[in-house]
């Protein structure tokens, strides 16, 4: 690839071009034509009031929205508050750069098209996972200002896993949408269980279910009377009674419970069943 893929002023991504990406501000009223374009075009707003008319729906994103346009989708935007700045960051992207970026196991037209199947073009990811967006999306595009061959393909890089981590988002952001409350906490249960004696974290349960930390904590305490922290807990030292029953030495009951040290361990235990982790053992052999 000869030219570098990002360019900031340009309307319209030329035939051969892999992918662009802007960061803009208005603030006059932009052009209210219809559009359609050979690429996907993924646009976040970050300030301003707009409306955007795709295919046969009219809807009003504000920021924590995503829009995605596939190739030859009709669309247009119209800024509906000229007193307000208009901020925006909006992708490019090439087919032909997608499918080269694509392996067996994942492959990013398809995860694409699944995004925007039955006409969905307006996603939630929420604020806070678009506001994180933000600063990678501007790394890229000062990164076009190496045109040499290795930053070339250092910002090419970066926009591979950029993507990665924009489209775990918008998947996250379409579960979350079509999943009740309580399917949701069964799944999360679900996953605890599995993973007990695992690192867990609230902002790796943040990740994986799509769901911001304040919702996640609250949700769980109305769905199951405990914190998440109790019920983790309460997890390994079932985990660690069903180890030392097999004869399992405490400190490795410890470790392959998932706690992190054996004063921990040994605290929790003993306050949850009255014997200390050598007690509860020489009990199952007796």
């Amino acid at each position: 690839m000869n030219e570098h893929p990002v360019w900031r002023f340009e309307n319209q991504m030329p035939e051969g071009r892999a992918f662009e990406i802007y960061h803009a501000t208005n603030t006059t009223p932009q052009p209210t034509i219809y559009q359609s374009h050979h690429f996907y075009e993924l646009y976040f707003i970050l300030r301003g009031s707009i409306r955007v008319i795709v295919e046969e729906q009219d809807v009003s994103p504000v920021m924590g929205e995503t829009l995605i346009y596939p190739p030859h989708c009709m669309h247009r935007v119209i800024h509906t508050d000229p007193s307000q700045p208009y901020e925006r960051f909006y992708i490019y992207l090439s087919r032909e750069f997608l499918q080269s970026i694509s392996t067996e196991g994942y492959n990013f037209v398809e995860v694409l098209d699944g995004l925007t199947r039955g006409g969905r073009y307006c996603l939630q990811p929420g604020a806070e996972a678009v506001g994180s967006l933000v600063p990678m999306a501007d790394e890229i595009i000062e990164g076009a200002r190496d045109t040499s061959p290795a930053g070339v393909l250092a910002n090419r890089c970066r926009m591979i896993i950029y993507l990665l981590r924009l489209l775990n988002l918008l998947e996250q952001s379409v579960a979350s949408q079509t999943a009740t409350p309580a399917s949701r906490m069964s799944d999360l249960i679900s996953y605890i269980n599995q993973n007990a004696a695992q690192a867990l974290s609230l902002d790796q349960l943040e990740e994986v279910f799509g769901i911001s930390k304040y919702a996640l904590l609250h949700e769980f305490k109305d769905y199951t009377g405990v914190s998440i922290y109790q019920y983790i807990l309460t997890r390994r030292i079932i985990l660690a009674q069903q180890l030392l029953r097999q004869g399992v030495k405490p400190r490795q009951a410890s470790e392959q419970s998932g706690f992190a040290d054996y004063t921990s361990f040994y605290r929790a235990f003993k306050a949850r069943t009255g014997k200390s982790p050598t007690q509860f053992g020489k009990a199952q052999l007796e």
